[in-house]
This record gives C-alpha cells, structure tokens and sequence, in this order.
C-alpha cells in the first residue's frame, strides 16, 4: 500500500470572525470530526492543501498529525470556497476507523481501446466515478478501470454491475447504471438534413411560405 499523504497540523484558539486574520497570514481554519470523535479545530499552512487535494482527494486517507500526536487518519471531506475571491474559506476532514466500513466514491479511468470506435462509432461516457463501500484503507488509490476493448459492436454499453471491482469493494452505484456506451455514427444524410434545417430562412428574409394543411371538403 502506497504511503499517505502526512499534513501536518496545529490546533485552533481562533474562531468565528477572527478566523480572518490567519487567512490572511497563510493559514486555514479547519475542523476535524467523525464517528465517536469530538469535532476539534484545526489550523495549518494554506501551501499543505495542495498535495493533499493532488495526491488524495477526497477518496484516500490522509496521515493527520495535531501538534505533534499520534497520526490520525482521516478522509478531506469539505473545501469551502469564496467564489468571489476564489480563495479557500475553510476546510473540514472526517476521522475514519479503519474497522468500519465507508463510502464514498472513486473515480473510473477508462483503459483500452474499442473496435467499435474505430469502425466509425461514438464513445458516450455517462458516469466518471461510482460510489463504493469498503474499509477505509481499501479504498483504491487508482479508481476502478473499465477496459473499453470489451466494447466490440455498435450500440455495446457496458453497466455498473458489469465492473470488475478490486477485493474489499461494495458496489453502491445501481448496477443497471451504464457507464460508457459506443452509438453508431451519424450519417451525412441526417447531418444535411439537420443543417438544412438550421439554415431555413423565414418568410420575412426571403424563405418559403408555409403551406396550410390541408382542409377537407364538407
């Protein structure tokens, strides 16, 4: 198992409205919490949220160290943002038990290539993640791969409950879910018919009058 990203942390006597002046000396509030934990806040330095958010994201275990304690693991749970400023208001991280199974959600990466594209066909992606259950520390660091040669005709989809999934893992996502199908390509018959359309003048700049229907004799 790869090693987790370690952040490292101090706790926090401002609160409130005065968390203010440690954003602007490079500081981020934040709060940690969990199941059976009491929520604790936290500080640390604005530069160590980046590799936390490059390297773990919000689906891998983050090595939590508080003044000096024991690490603790914990899940990035909330990034709260001012939109206006686009700076970072807040942070808040959950403390997983390693015993106690979680969910969340991993991402899927797409590997292979499938015939079906390259006979002409369009590769339609509808989900990019799905959701799982499992001990914290089995969460893959990798996503789930979904191999797109299996994909061979047109009109082929592959759907949740067709993934392979790595040991330890739940699926959640509903398994009739489709997760990416090939649609046959467009014909150049229905492409002109759709531009023709688009390019129709009005009858006030020289189009076509619109015929009525037809009405029956009585």
């Amino acid at each position: 198992m790869p090693d987790r990203v370690l952040l490292n942390a101090e706790k926090r006597e401002l609160l409130g409205k005065k968390v203010g002046r440690l954003r602007r000396a490079g500081i981020l509030p934040a709060t940690v919490y969990g199941h059976n934990v009491t929520p604790q806040s936290i500080q640390f330095r604005a530069a160590d949220l980046r590799p936390v958010l490059r390297e773990a994201g919000t689906s891998q275990l983050v090595d939590l160290v508080i003044a000096g304690e024991t690490a603790r693991p914990v899940f990035l749970r909330q990034v709260a943002i001012d939109a206006k400023r686009n700076t970072v208001l807040h942070v808040e991280f959950f403390q997983a038990n390693l015993r106690e199974k979680v969910h969340t959600q991993v991402p899927i990466h797409f590997v292979g290539d499938s015939q079906a594209v390259k006979d002409g066909g369009i590769l339609l992606t509808v989900l990019d993640h799905v959701n799982i259950e499992s001990l914290p520390q089995d969460v893959p660091s990798g996503g789930v791969e979904v191999d797109l040669s299996l994909l061979a005709e047109m009109n082929s989809q592959l759907n949740a409950g067709e993934l392979t999934l790595p040991p330890g893992l739940t699926l959640l996502t509903p398994v009739e879910e489709t997760v990416v199908k090939v649609n046959p390509p467009v014909s150049e018959e229905a492409i002109e018919a759709v531009l023709a359309e688009e390019t129709a003048l009005p009858q006030e700049l020289g189009g076509e009058e619109a015929q009525p229907d037809a009405v029956p004799e009585s």
